[in-house]
Parts: C-alpha cells; sequence; structure tokens
C-alpha cells in the first residue's frame, strides 16, 4: 500500500469518527433538553400576574401568548400605573427561590426584585419593559 494510500484512509476514518461523535453528541444534548422540558411539565404551574409596564397597548395580552407555551398560569393582567419600565423583571410577592429559578429558566427573564406580600394574588409578577421583544423569540 502507498503512502499517499495511507494518509487517505487515516484521514477518511478520522472523519468517519468526528461525524459519529458530533451525531452522538446532538442526539444526547436534544434528549436532555426534552428531560427537562418534560420534568417541568410534572412540576405544579407558577402563577403570576402579568403587567405591561412600558404603556404599548395590548401589550401584555400579546406577552401572555408567550407564556402559554410555558408552564405558568396568568392569573391577573392589567397595566402598571406609569409606563417607566425599560427592561422586563420578575417581583417576587410570595413565591421562593426554586419557583423563581424555574420561572426565570422558562423566560428568560434574569431581572427580580422582591416585593414580598402574603395576600398577593400570585407567587410572582411579571412586568414587561420595552425590552421584551427579547423574551418573546
Amino acid at each position: 500500500m502507498s503512502q499517499k494510500t495511507k494518509w487517505f484512509l487515516v484521514v477518511v476514518i478520522g472523519m468517519l469518527l468526528i461525524s459519529t461523535g458530533g451525531i452522538l453528541w446532538y442526539r444526547y444534548s436534544e434528549s436532555g433538553k426534552r428531560n427537562a422540558d418534560d420534568e417541568e411539565q410534572m412540576l405544579p404551574a407558577i402563577k403570576i400576574i402579568l403587567t405591561n409596564g412600558c404603556g404599548f397597548e395590548n401589550l401584555a395580552k400579546e406577552f401572555s401568548g408567550f407564556l402559554k407555551k410555558k408552564n405558568v398560569d396568568i392569573v391577573s393582567m392589567g397595566n402598571t400605573i406609569r409606563p417607566v419600565y425599560d427592561k422586563t423583571i420578575i417581583v417576587i410577592r410570595k413565591g421562593d427561590s426554586e419557583d423563581l429559578k424555574r420561572l426565570q429558566r422558562m423566560t428568560g427573564i434574569v431581572r427580580y426584585t422582591e416585593a414580598r406580600n402574603e395576600i398577593a394574588l400570585a407567587d410572582f409578577e411579571i412586568i414587561i419593559g420595552k425590552d421584551y421583544e427579547h423574551y418573546v423569540k
């Protein structure tokens, strides 16, 4: 067997190994995502109040369509008194840190603040800011 033939076989075998590894990695990573989604759906829905904080008309209703695909139960929708929110934020009303992490993971909203109110209708409030398009992709 010539030197060129040996190199050709080494390259072909190397490419096959890399391709097989890539396919296995892709399948493993996709099954992990599906399992996390399945596990999330087994947990109780997180109750939220959805509030339009930036003044764009009907935004809470439109944003609720994005949340319907998540394990979120919207108990109330409305507008803030003043439309001054540039950034979307989660407000902790009576929820715990584990549910906060779940809500952040489901929505992609990282910012949060605490304004505890034990008689609130829901565990959390999401105030939609002018950056809302970042979350509804």
